[in-house]
């Protein structure tokens, strides 16, 4: 048997799709004469943005030695600087993104899918999935399926996922469930049970998973799973960060002291909902200080800023004023995700936050996105910034190293729900806090060639670092 990683376009539209956060601005194209909306046209608009946003634009080919007959998301990945992208096991992925305006104005947050993300692993042709989470309110969930689980056939008996597409969407269908056997480095599936699951539809991806506030060993310690920085349902509203300042008022009103923010899957999302969630967990003396730097090409220099946190007011009061903060990754932990920890490092002190789980990704860079206000049918979401904390610095190239390494999905750990105390990642972030083992499961520990399941993230649509403020001119 052997293992693959599995990168889909979804991963990069939901890493790259901004720098740091994910949402839409409303850049201008350089004049207002009328669009040529030709591919020849398309792609001279987008050479033009790029030669006057993108950071790596000196990288960019000579205009004279482009292909302008190319399709413009071919044309743009001709543009791409080498540093413009991570190695993500064996595939490269970029940071800038592309996407036809068609698909990119739905809801950044409700698609049509059964509901639920996944990690993989591969033996042969086919894949065999383990459910990481499953979306309240979806077809997954009505059906029963929850984390842990693994999916090894799609209306069928036997193993027969060949294209992960089958698990994203599609018409009422089963799942076949089984357990999975690991005996030195070989894995095996033993069947369980088969479940019904309703057609594909419109799934709110919500980006709070789950909220606890728990007393032990005398600590008030609160939990968060937080998926990914959206400021709501859609592009225009803010419903999920009214949510999050709720949940903090609570988190205040219990007098928590300690706190455990779960970042594993998320891979990014708005500068503006990072902004909140940071101002929230920083020590009072950081309100109304610097959050971070902008920093764009030398030809943007006018637009770059800094970026305050906010205010006791702004946030109802409800600041924790944390001495200390232990922080869940996982390997696509990234960008927005990785700023927030960065921008307390200046306030807190490396020392004080307790990074538990897997290396993050190492993206310190975000985007705005041009397009929305043209006539062309495509919309990009250029690197056009660097991001730094209050001391100007971004040690984070190759991702955040945890403190306590702790491999999540290697095969034959058992995937508690979020919130378990006895849960990998949360159990050692609560005996850190405590000082006592709270875990009694056994768990496997990862060595060379231990088998491993990679995430796949093939219904996310968000993330990266993205700036939707219209500050460039």
């Amino acid at each position: 048997m052997m293992k693959q990683w599995f990168i889909w376009r979804r991963l990069v539209a939901l890493i790259g799709i901004g720098g740091l956060l994910l949402g839409l601005s409303s850049c201008k194209s350089d004049d207002d004469e009328v669009a040529d909306l030709s591919e020849e046209g398309t792609n001279d608009w987008i050479y033009k943005v790029m030669s006057n946003y993108y950071l790596w634009y000196e990288d960019m080919p000579e205009k004279d030695r482009l292909n302008f007959s190319q399709s413009p998301d071919k044309f743009f990945e001709t543009l791409l600087s080498d540093e413009d992208g991570v190695q993500f096991g064996d595939d490269w992925l970029p940071f800038s993104t592309i996407e036809q305006k068609e698909e990119a104005t739905k809801s950044i947050s409700a698609s049509d899918s059964y509901g639920f993300e996944f990690a993989t692993y591969k033996s042969g042709n086919n894949y065999y999935v383990w459910v990481l989470y499953v979306l309240p309110g979806s077809p997954a969930a009505e059906a029963g399926l929850k984390r842990g689980d693994w999916v090894i056939a799609v209306g069928s008996d036997t193993p027969n996922i060949s294209n992960l597409s089958a698990l994203q969407q599609g018409a009422a269908t089963t799942f076949q469930l089984a357990e999975a056997k690991v005996e030195g480095k070989k894995v095996t599936f033993y069947r369980t049970q088969s479940i019904s699951v309703a057609a594909s539809r419109a799934v709110e991806d919500t980006p709070f998973l789950k909220d606890s506030v728990y007393t032990i060993g005398g600590k008030r310690i609160g939990y968060l799973m937080y998926n990914s920085f959206t400021s709501g349902p859609n592009d225009e509203t803010e419903v999920y960060d009214e949510q999050m300042k709720q949940l903090f008022a609570h988190f205040k009103s219990e007098q928590v002291s300690e706190f455990v923010l779960d970042l594993r899957y998320n891979p990014g999302g708005l500068l503006t909902s990072a902004q909140l969630m940071t101002s929230f967990l920083a020590p009072a003396e950081a309100l109304g200080k610097t959050f971070c730097y902008q920093e764009y090409n030398d030809k943007q220099e006018k637009s770059n800023k800094e970026t305050k946190f906010l205010k006791s007011t702004d946030l109802g009061n409800a600041n924790l004023d944390l001495e200390r903060i232990y922080v869940l990754i996982g390997s696509t932990t990234a960008s927005a995700s990785e700023a927030v920890i960065n921008c307390l490092i200046p306030y807190m002190g490396r020392s004080n936050i307790t990074i538990i789980g897997e290396q993050s990704l190492g993206k310190r860079v975000g985007s705005n996105t041009f397009g929305t206000k043209d006539d062309y049918d495509w919309l990009l979401h250029p690197i056009t910034f660097r991001i730094y904390n209050a001391d100007r610095t971004a040690d984070y190239e190759g991702g955040f190293e945890p403190d306590v390494p702790v491999d999540e999905l290697v095969i034959g750990n058992e995937l508690l729900p979020f919130g378990d105390t006895q849960e990998l990642l949360l159990s050692e972030a609560i005996s850190r806090i405590t000082g006592a083992n709270v875990r009694s499961i056994k768990t496997r520990t990862a060595v060379e060639d231990t088998p491993k399941a990679v995430p796949a993230f093939y219904n996310r649509k968000v993330g990266g670092l993205i700036d939707k403020s219209d500050n460039l001119e």
